[in-house]
């Protein structure tokens, strides 16, 4: 919430005009996999807040999504309207829209599929992904503690007001058109699982076995056990100590938010 409004403020110090949604507070109902809302003109049988939620992004003319990341996966709202996300076969969606992506985590080592996920949501509601961030921070403000995570939400902000392409940020190894970091193995290729694009690695390989594989699976109880004593144990403790300075850095940005000029 504090990285969309800080992206907000700006954009809206821009002279953009920005609304603020939370998924939470839309009631989106588990999809039954009935395939009634496929054929063209029809929609989907259950009753719920989805069309409010699709309405509003269909007339945006950018969007900022950010999402968490508690286990390995995007929060289980977004995952909610994404299975959903078959009625946009019907949406009718204006094209060059501009959308951000924020994935935000507490450790990257323990961000499983969330980023590519998250970006893969833009794209389905009629956006492209003009650039996608993974932002590290723990606990509530902790993100606006990071001079680096604020000035690039600050420009981004700035930007979309302008109408300005975004110029992304592309971390090597990931895939250049969906931003995807994980990918599976098919013809001795490397294929993103997303937006199905090919990366020749021959490299990779040494007479079709994958090379310097290393390490042991992170799965079981007896892990979940370790991972919260060597991790969330001690992070939350971290997380205590700088816990005054995130609540100071929200109700800052509460204040400047809640003043700003531009609309809603």
């Amino acid at each position: 919430e504090a990285a969309v409004k800080m992206v907000l403020l700006h954009a809206a110090r821009a002279g953009a005009r920005c609304e603020f949604l939370r998924l939470g507070d839309f009631r989106i109902e588990a999809c039954r996999g009935c395939f009634k809302c496929i054929p063209e003109g029809s929609k989907c049988v259950l009753d719920d807040d989805l069309y409010s939620l699709l309405e509003k992004t269909s007339d945006a003319d950018a969007l900022v999504l950010a999402v968490p990341v508690y286990f390995m996966a995007p929060a289980a709202s977004l995952v909610t309207v994404l299975d959903r996300l078959l009625t946009m076969g019907n949406a009718r969606v204006r094209s060059d829209r501009q959308a951000i992506a924020i994935t935000i985590m507490g450790n990257r080592q323990w961000r499983g599929v969330a980023e590519p996920v998250v970006n893969m949501t833009t794209s389905l509601l009629g956006f492209d992904l003009a650039e996608a961030l993974a932002l590290e921070a723990q606990g509530p403000g902790e993100v606006l503690l990071d001079n680096g995570n604020v000035a690039r939400l600050q420009q981004l902000g700035t930007m979309l007001a302008s109408g300005q392409a975004l110029k992304p940020s592309i971390r090597q190894g990931a895939c250049p058109v969906c931003r995807s970091d994980f990918f599976r193995l098919e013809d001795r290729d490397l294929a993103c699982p997303l937006c199905g694009t090919r990366i020749q690695s021959n490299r990779y390989f040494c007479n079709g076995i994958v090379a310097g594989l290393q390490g042991r699976p992170r799965w079981g109880l007896a892990w979940l056990k370790q991972h919260i004593a060597s991790w969330i144990e001690p992070s939350i403790e971290r997380y205590k100590g700088k816990r005054h300075a995130c609540l100071e850095a929200i109700r800052q940005l509460k204040r400047a938010y809640d003043a700003r000029s531009g609309g809603e």
